[in-house]
């Protein structure tokens, strides 16, 4: 009676690999997401680089301000021939403003403004391997449980078997033999659950790095077909055309022209205004106030350093634009190796799955002749190893191709928080939380409440 409950066990376990472990409060991926989302420090700092970004645009804009300074000295000289020390004093005001610089400034500001894009694009792609890498590990934890489960299953079958095998000795219809490679078998059981725990171990570790708490009872639902693309064509079109990754090399290359752009113009005319008023004299007898502009044009004829800062500009640009290529090849290759690896799984799935029905029906019918004398305690071993074997299978097939599903949906530029619709607080660009403000309301004669 014994074997029939754990067959029976080990088939209401693989229904469906949505309904693995079923508890009263178990996490969902979606709520792991939404968690990982909110605290992991990998999104936080994605967002820290885009204000960084932001300041950078401030930072170039100041270069169309002008400045203002106010200055003060006090000193004092020796004069040897007349034996005397005389004091000197001032304060003033200066401002200085730059008229023109041959568009240099306003290329600069163009392209920090590329560089804010950029860190941008990156933050969300950032945010995208960041909830891959969380999908992964929820995957892996809920597979590896399962494995664990059915090796410890194996354990308690091969146990009966044992002690099934002892009691056919004792009752002189058995042999050491069969006593003996019954043994072993359970040896090899426990070696092979011992060993999934420590991959289990593994897992709930990397699951704690990503989501930022350690697993409970994992629910290993799924749920992303409305994400998935129609065809692989439309696979490939929608991820070079909306992927964060490729969308932030882009911007890069923006920044790297107007850096070239920026560095042209830093070699052309110039053009500045300056004005000071001051007074000195406080320490002396009289008391003089001054006041002076001027217009600086600024006309380089010679500079050696010219030809070498351009060609780095330039170099810099066309670095870029083979960032960006080697970005496009990789997301496509990203989308066809996803894209394949679903359409072989599902075959693996398929395959394993008549391979589980195939292999139980097997064991059963060994079971029967080994109660009749026609199969041994070791031909009973060998039928149960298989079933565990496809069981596994199934279940690896199983977790791969919903890996390889969201694998696509990274590619396709699809796995952000927005996409995934997690219940989390919408945040702006640079991370801070928006807050909505509830429209006015009126009473029943219109006045607002």
């Amino acid at each position: 009676m014994f074997v029939f409950r754990v067959l029976r066990l080990g088939a209401t376990a693989l229904l469906g690999f949505s309904a693995l472990i079923s508890a009263a409060q178990a996490e969902t991926l979606t709520s792991a997401l939404a968690y990982a989302y909110e605290n992991n420090p990998d999104i936080a700092s994605s967002f820290l680089s885009v204000r960084a970004a932001r300041q950078g645009i401030r930072a170039a804009e100041g270069a169309h301000l002008p400045t203002i300074g106010a200055e003060g000295t006090l000193g004092a000289s020796w004069n040897s021939a007349t034996n005397a020390w005389t004091s000197s004093d001032s304060i003033g005001i200066g401002y200085n403003q730059n008229l023109f610089d041959n568009n240099a400034s306003s290329a600069a500001i163009k392209g920090a403004q590329a560089q804010y894009d950029a860190a941008i694009y990156g933050a969300q792609n950032a945010e995208q391997n960041v909830l891959l890498a969380v999908v992964q590990a929820y995957v892996q934890v809920v597979t590896t449980r399962r494995i664990v489960e059915i090796r410890n299953e194996s354990i308690g079958f091969v146990e009966a078997q044992v002690q099934a095998a002892r009691d056919r000795l004792d009752l002189g219809e058995g042999t050491r033999l069969d006593v003996a490679q019954a043994g072993a078998s359970l040896a090899q059981s426990q070696a092979s659950y011992q060993a999934a725990v420590n991959n289990l171990r593994v897992a709930e570790a990397n699951y704690q790095r990503y989501v930022g708490r350690a697993p409970s009872s994992l629910e290993g639902g799924y749920n992303y077909q409305h994400l998935m693309p129609p065809s692989l064509e439309a696979a490939i079109a929608q991820a070079t055309t909306s992927h964060p990754a490729l969308l932030a090399t882009a911007s890069q290359l923006q920044a790297a022209q107007y850096g070239y752009e920026e560095t042209i113009a830093s070699f052309g005319p110039s053009l500045s205004f300056s004005g000071n008023v001051g007074a000195g004299g406080f320490t002396g007898n009289t008391v003089t106030t001054q006041a002076s502009v001027s217009l600086r044009l600024s006309v380089p004829i010679y500079t050696p350093q010219r030809d070498p800062a351009i060609e780095q500009a330039n170099i810099s640009q066309i670095q870029s634009q083979l960032q960006g290529l080697a970005t496009r090849d990789q997301i496509v290759e990203a989308v066809r190796q996803g894209w394949s690896g679903i359409q072989a799984t599902t075959a693996q799935i398929e395959a394993a799955t008549a391979a589980v029905a195939a292999s139980r029906i097997a064991l059963q019918a060994v079971m029967d002749q080994n109660e009749v004398g026609q199969a041994t305690t070791n031909d009973v071993l060998d039928a149960r190893a298989s079933v565990a074997t496809v069981e596994e299978a199934l279940i690896t097939a199983q977790s791969q191709r919903t890996l390889a599903a969201y694998s696509l949906i990274a590619a396709i530029g699809q796995l952000s928080a927005a996409d995934l619709r997690l219940p989390v607080q919408a945040r702006t660009v640079e991370g801070e939380v928006i807050v909505s403000v509830p429209a006015p309301t009126t009473d029943a004669w219109g006045n607002l409440r």
